[in-house]
């Protein structure tokens, strides 16, 4: 029996000469074209159009550039060659950037603005400009958004991508770019696109950014949690705003399976408590956004909100360590994300609290520290118990309650936050206090249960 490679190949074989004389009818055909249209620019440009939609790549170019010496300011076969049209005349790519960038260089110092890195910023955002930090039009921006923004684009109004700015009446009028190749869908289509784990939406909000295969209304719908989980910890890691190249990713699973997938892929065993950040040999490179370490949740009928902040505040978190060069112990990593998931109020600590006393209470602190842990080989009570308790330590920090531990805790913000310090000394005064401090925040339990639902 003849192999499929052998029968295959054989078919190729037999089709040689077909394609051979169809390739030559075509020259056949082209030259004609080209004769009837003699040296007519417009008549030629038709020709050119007809030999690339015929797959004549070479002889397509050769005919814009014929048509070139006829017309040199023919826009179409300058458009096709990919010059651009610079103060009325048409140049090469490469001249033309060059001659805009003068003019631009010309334009801003006349303004009296500096140049920062290829990037013309006003005197009193230079500062700024060197930390990364961008401006436009009320935004912080990254230096790839803001050279992204100076060339023109603008962001889609809805989703917060980056498009050409000739598209924005598509996108205010309800439609999506898919696909890379400058196909724009409706939301049910796009929708339908971005169901694909392997091309999922990627939609910006206030603070962070989502990516899911949800549809864009749950998305944005979703969108108030995730920036609830970044604010809720901002203060506590020593700012008031998020450096634009750190951006929290927080991808959230459209459903229980495709979470179990991320979390085989991806995670250490931490995502068995329904949020979890990649390790570092995760990162993703996103538009824009650069080398990402995003944090990744389960969307659960029942917990999925909660989830959603818990992912946040890990991303948040590790972002800001990432930048100060800190490595977070686990359980203050999971103490910001309990502290939004479990602690976003006093009413909803204490409704949690009561949950907390029944499987008996704050437990050894000083033996907690070294035996944190979160594994799919733990009892769901366990991984909740310690979740809850991690949060706990982090919430009486911040109540000010304890002199040590809100000094230890101011400590570690500055550090986290851009400033001096060593911020594993810090960590470990913090956990010394909070050890000599167990009494008092077995009271701030009592406190928080008082005041649940």
């Amino acid at each position: 029996m003849l192999s499929l490679s052998r029968l295959l190949l054989a078919f190729a074989i037999c089709a040689l000469p077909a394609i051979g004389q169809t390739a030559a009818k075509l020259q056949q055909e082209l030259r004609s074209k080209e004769t009837a249209a003699k040296k007519d620019a417009d008549k030629l440009f038709e020709v050119a159009k007809w030999a690339a939609e015929k797959a004549l790549a070479n002889d397509a170019k050769r005919i814009f550039q014929v048509i070139l010496k006829v017309k040199p300011d023919h826009p179409g076969a300058n458009e096709a060659l990919g010059n651009d049209l610079v103060e009325g005349k048409w140049l090469p790519k490469k001249e033309a950037e060059l001659l805009r960038k003068k003019a631009q260089a010309a334009e801003y110092a006349a303004k009296g603005f500096v140049d920062v890195g290829g990037i013309w910023v006003e005197k009193d955002k230079v500062d700024d400009a060197k930390r990364g930090v961008f401006h436009h039009e009320g935004e912080v921006v990254n230096k790839l958004e803001k050279t992204a923004f100076l060339a023109g684009l603008v962001r889609h109004p809805e989703t917060g991508e980056i498009i050409d700015a000739k598209h924005l009446e598509k996108a205010k009028s309800g439609y999506y770019p898919v696909g890379g190749e400058g196909r724009w869908v409706d939301k049910k289509e796009a929708d339908t696109y971005h169901s694909d784990v392997k091309r999922p939406w990627l939609v910006r909000t206030t603070w962070g950014t989502i990516m899911s295969t949800l549809g864009l209304a749950k998305i944005q719908e979703l969108a108030a949690q995730v920036d609830l989980g970044i604010l809720r910890v901002l203060p506590i890691l020593g700012a008031d705003s998020l450096h634009p190249d750190r951006r929290p990713v927080i991808l959230i699973a459209a459903t229980r399976t495709e979470y179990t997938d991320y979390g085989q892929a991806m995670s250490d065993g931490t995502d068995a408590c329904g949020a979890f950040v990649v390790p570092e040999e995760g990162a993703l490179e996103l538009p824009y956004l650069g080398s990402v370490r995003m944090a990744i949740c389960d969307n659960d009928k029942d917990m999925g909100t909660r989830y959603i902040r818990h992912a946040a505040a890990l991303a948040a978190a590790n972002a800001f360590a990432t930048g100060a060069g800190v490595d977070l112990p686990p359980w203050l990593e999971h103490a910001f994300g309990s502290y939004t998931s479990r602690f976003q109020d006093d009413s909803d600590a204490g409704w949690f609290g009561k949950q907390h006393v029944q499987r008996g209470g704050v437990g050894n602190v000083k033996a907690f520290f070294p035996s944190f842990a979160i594994s799919g080989d733990m009892e769901p009570k366990d991984i909740s118990n310690n979740l809850y308790q991690a949060g706990l330590l982090l919430s009486f920090a911040v109540s000010g309650q304890d002199e040590k531990c809100n000094e230890a805790l101011k400590a570690i913000s500055a550090v986290l936050g851009g400033g001096k310090g060593n911020a594993d000394k810090a960590i470990t005064k913090l956990q010394a206090a909070l050890i000599d401090a167990q009494p008092k925040i077995v009271t701030h339990l009592q406190q928080l249960i008082s005041k649940s639902p």
